[in-house]
């Protein structure tokens, strides 16, 4: 970045300022991130969501409990605090197939109406899920998979005569998965807006414990041409890490790994972040910490009248605004950042 392009004051002051939000958006993330890690958040996540969506009022039963139990998923399950983070939507759509298709509910029905259920199919879990989905109580999960074995016996109909059932069974979990992959895309959408609550608290305990006053920065680095040309400079060094970082971490929460090279890779991540942090601290005298608390208010900038009531709630509101800023995500000020450089360059070879 060209920071002669940008001679106005504000546009300088308005990046520098950017450039902080984005790195410490960035370590939010990562502690966020390193906190799902150690609690299989996002695997308790996405079961919790499917237990509570799943609940069928009209038979009274859970069928995303019974999921849970069924052998396939929990060959995958490491304990009941830790479940699969990642479950593909197919074996989602296998499991549920074979978990209705084996509910006892049904299996007492069918008992009570052997004599007159025809077996249409030669294959036993055919016969039972479709006798399931029709004499269970009509949910909107039953009628939902009822559906979809309708769709898979129009495609089906014009299989061979040996392959029909196959083609039959190979078709109902197709139209399934695409159920739970639209499910899974609808959990991810509610993980995203419960990560953003969980980084501005986040990002509010981080700004109260160490004093990141956003408010503050912005007077400071109006103040301090050369504080801002090293926020410049230090971002246009650092860019390419940065962005990989950003990457990394953009999702807020949605790291899947549990083990101890990921939990490793992310507490170096942390670790290395901070200690440029530090360094920018350090080097750029910025006003983070308590020790170098400041007054917003220009009229109230002494030490002693850091505790005015002018002070006080300026102080309140710049650390509510970097709280903000983290639950944003370090990808948004990125993505900013990046378009800023890329107009600079544009302007620069117009010109």
């Amino acid at each position: 970045m060209d920071i002669s392009f940008f001679s106005s004051t504000i546009v300088q002051v308005a990046i520098s300022l950017i450039i902080s939000w984005a790195l410490f958006a960035l370590l939010c993330s990562m502690i966020l991130e390193l906190t799902v890690q150690i609690k299989s958040e996002r695997g308790r996540f996405f079961r919790s969501k499917i237990i509570e969506k799943l609940f069928d009022f009209s038979n009274q039963i859970n069928w995303g409990l019974l999921m849970y139990n069924n052998s396939n998923i929990r060959l995958l399950t490491k304990s009941e605090k830790a479940p699969p983070t990642e479950i593909t939507s197919k074996t989602l759509a296998e499991v549920l197939v074979d978990t209705v298709a084996n509910a006892q509910a049904a299996k007492i029905l069918l008992q009570d109406d052997e004599v007159n259920h025809e077996k249409k199919y030669s294959n036993d879990l055919l016969n039972n899920f479709e006798f399931a989905i029709t004499y269970l109580g009509q949910s909107d999960l039953i009628l939902m998979l009822k559906n979809a074995m309708n769709k898979a016996k129009i495609r089906a109909s014009g299989a061979a005569n040996g392959a029909a059932e196959k083609v039959l069974y190979e078709e109902l979990i197709k139209e399934v998965t695409i159920w739970f992959d639209q499910f899974s895309d609808r959990t991810s959408v509610w993980y995203k807006k419960l990560s953003r609550k969980r980084l501005f608290i986040i990002g509010l305990l981080v700004s109260c414990i160490i004093n990141i006053d956003s408010i503050v920065l912005f007077k400071y680095y109006d103040t301090n041409p050369t504080a801002r040309t090293a926020m410049i400079d230090y971002y246009t060094k650092n860019k390419m890490q940065l962005e990989v970082l950003s990457a990394k971490y953009g999702t807020p929460g949605q790291g899947t790994a549990t083990d101890t090279a990921a939990l490793n890779s992310t507490k170096k991540d942390i670790k290395g972040l901070s200690k440029q942090i530090d360094s920018l601290k350090t080097n750029l005298d910025l006003p983070i910490g308590w020790k170098k608390a400041q007054c917003a208010d220009v009229k109230s900038s002494s030490e002693k009248d850091c505790f005015t009531f002018s002070c006080i709630l300026l102080k309140i509101l710049g650390i509510i605004i970097s709280a903000f800023a983290a639950s944003l995500g370090a990808p948004f000020w990125f993505d900013i950042l990046k378009k800023a450089t890329s107009t600079a360059q544009t302007v620069i070879k117009e010109v």
